[in-house]
């Protein structure tokens, strides 16, 4: 991890870019394969859902500003109190804003589906839940820094003599050590005048931690789109309680009283509902100025909507009075994530207070005025799926063209509250197929399953809570398809193999027992067979074709064999039945484990098509098994051909009681 965290904060403490347009990473209502139901409407009845779960419902947000808007915004924030002067003012302090920030001109409309926003950022004592818990399992997780750094100052004192000698004269010694032995570091959530800072929000978390700690209770963090419609609702406006009407939609020194950010201000986050004036327009407190709040959306792409529609904004820009200072465009930035809504410290810079505003940040920085706020779709399983995918950003099995299809997906998952509210355990399993086995190119498919005997074909990842019946651990996987059957080339080669194999092997026998009988020693009887085995290797071309598929000598002697069929292939070790279809689940490169799929012949049912369904395990009052079941098209036709997977998990909780959804 790079030692960025602390000198990085002064990213957060300046000027902003503008808006990502990830319209399509916005979570969907239950697409069609998903077996969801839409939660109630009102706030205080989610379904079994944590309650501090807010409602966005689905609308229009206004994505942008036009350039006199932006130019007055800056003027405004500039030079509040004199306007005659503030685009003079605009152009000179906010040389770097304007600069990095031309993408956020040109206003445009983005659809947002209903989802559920977190009522304020994750706190302090959350977060430590999560720790705790994480570390009580094994898992080498470490504390936000200011929980060692403060919380624990004597073991941090003592630690500093080491910390000088493994970084000398570096003044992000602390940082750079905490990065490297956090996971083994002690932790109190308090400031350094001993404190709590149980409602606190948390911060100093990568991108990652954060979409782990999400993963770990099944949501995970809002994407831009979404985080802006809570933070402006229908409107247009610009600043934060602009809602109130055109008024109020201006940048004054009251507006920093109104929020609770006066200049007076003690450069430290706040307890939540503290920033009195910084409330969204459906309920969420804290969403300005309390800290930075990181997207679910990776990728720092500057540029949103129509290019020549920008072309045009970006000339407008040049030619403004108070714009003429920017010098190049932004340009996209794949290993960058976006922060939005300001911090404590923005007071100094109230630019960063605008809607639009945006921080481009790194994924692997950890800011002390950078936190979360969890987000919620509709479709059960969604969220857990999403985050795990970040969680691991593991993107190499698939291809340019293969991204999931959360609109496919199909899950179910159940939540178990503590007293306060706040998820205490989380169960979960869902699949989201790869987008072309729901498109047009499934057309292409049945060409692709003929190659799957020797090369599986990835279709989706699953993830999942739950222990698979074939004794697979919960996690997250990606899913490979095999067609059953056995390729001409193999059944010929294992034909050959089972012969050549076994004549081989009664010859040795035959010259072993003789052996023994006239006292030879068994270095000669080796060297016998080492030269035996070598002249074989040379003449054998069948070797080659049973290696292509994972089959040894040991594999060729079974009396299936005989019929060119073993009954299996291995890939990375794993064994795959060849009387049936087989699904291979895949994590970190390498094939893990197998699950069966269907018999011999595809069954006819609608594609694609998604199920999971509940029902108590025989015999075993506290468990239950969740059945998923999903359809993947091979042939085109009404109705298609598929290749029905069904899969069985055994989960911890009795059906009775607090309902799946």
């Amino acid at each position: 991890m790079q030692s960025n965290s602390l000198r990085a904060t002064a990213l957060l403490s300046l000027p902003f870019c503008a808006l990502l347009p990830f319209a399509n990473c916005q979570a969907p209502v239950a697409g069609s394969g998903a077996s969801a139901t839409a939660l109630p409407a009102a706030n205080d009845d989610v379904g079994g859902l944590p309650k501090f779960l807010l409602k966005v419902p689905a609308g229009t947000v206004q994505v942008g500003l036009d350039v006199n808007t932006f130019a007055d915004a800056c003027a405004q924030a500039a030079f509040w109190f004199n306007p005659k002067k503030a685009h003079e003012a605009a152009a000179d302090k906010y040389k770097t804003a304007l600069r990095r920030s031309s993408s956020i001109i040109g206003r445009k409309p983005y659809q947002v589906g209903e989802f559920y926003l977190g009522k304020w950022p994750v706190k302090n004592s959350e977060y430590m839940v999560f720790v705790d818990s994480q570390r009580a399992a094994g898992v080498e997780i470490r504390p936000p820094f200011h929980w060692w750094r403060y919380g624990c100052e004597a073991d941090y004192n003592k630690r500093l003599e080491e910390i000088r000698k493994l970084y000398p004269k570096n003044p992000d010694g602390p940082i750079n050590y905490w990065e490297l032995k956090g996971h083994e570091l002690p932790y109190k959530a308090q400031d350094e005048n001993g404190k709590s800072l149980a409602d606190h929000p948390v911060v100093f978390l990568t991108w990652r931690e954060a979409n782990a700690f999400a993963a770990s209770i099944g949501m995970r963090l809002p994407t831009e789109i979404e985080l802006e419609r809570a933070m402006r609702g229908n409107g247009t406006h610009t600043w934060p309680g602009g809602e109130r009407g055109p008024e109020h939609d201006k940048y004054t020194e009251k507006m920093l009283e109104f929020l609770g950010m006066a200049r007076t201000s003690d450069l430290h986050s706040k307890p939540v509902g503290t920033v009195i004036g910084a409330h969204g327009p459906f309920g969420h407190l804290d969403m300005f100025g309390q800290v930075w709040q990181m997207v679910g959306d990776l990728g720092y792409d500057p540029i949103h909507g129509d290019m020549d529609d920008w072309l045009k904004q970006w000339d407008l820009l040049h030619k403004h009075k108070t714009a003429r200072i920017v010098e190049k465009k932004p340009v996209y930035q794949g290993q960058l994530t976006v922060a939005k809504g300001g911090s404590y410290l923005s007071y100094q810079e109230p630019v960063q207070l605008m809607i639009d505003a945006r921080a481009p940040i790194q994924t692997t920085a950890c800011l002390e005025s950078l936190g979360m706020r969890l987000a919620k779709s509709i479709a059960p399983g969604y969220d857990f799926l999403y985050s795990m995918q970040r969680v691991q950003f593991n993107t190499g099995a698939f291809a340019k063209d293969q991204a999931l299809n959360f609109n496919e997906l199909v899950g179910s998952e159940r939540y178990t509250l503590d007293a306060t509210g706040f998820p205490n355990k989380y169960e979960a399993v869902a699949f989201a197929p790869v987008n072309w086995l729901s498109t047009e190119k499934s057309a292409k498919i049945k060409k692709l399953v003929e190659a799957t005997q020797l090369k599986p074909m990835l279709i989706g990842a699953l993830a999942t809570t739950a222990t698979f019946d074939n004794g697979t651990k919960p996690g997250l996987y990606s899913v490979f398809y095999r067609e059953g059957g056995i390729p001409k080339e193999l059944r010929d080669a294992t034909k050959t193999g089972y012969r050549e194999v076994t004549k081989a092997r009664k010859e040795e026998a035959k010259r072993a027992k003789a052996a023994e009988k006239a006292g030879k020693k068994d270095d000669e009887k080796k060297d016998d067979k080492k030269k035996k085995s070598k002249k074989q290797d040379e003449v054998r071309k069948w070797r080659m074709v049973t290696k292509k598929y994972g089959l040894t000598d040991d594999d060729m002697v079974s009396t299936k064999a005989a019929n060119g069929d073993c009954g299996y292939v291995i890939i990375d070790g794993v064994k795959i039945p060849t009387d049936r279809d087989a699904f291979i689940l895949s994590t970190k490169g390498a094939m893990v484990s197998v699950l069966p799929g269907t018999k011999k012949k595809p069954t006819k049912i609608p594609a694609f098509a998604g199920s999971l369904e509940m029902e108590a395990v025989e015999g075993q009052k506290a468990k239950s098994t969740a059945k998923l079941k999903f359809g993947i098209p091979l042939v085109n036709g009404k109705p298609k051909v598929v290749v029905a997977f069904d899969l069985h998990a055994v989960l911890d909780l009795a059906i009775e009681g607090k309902p799946w959804r």
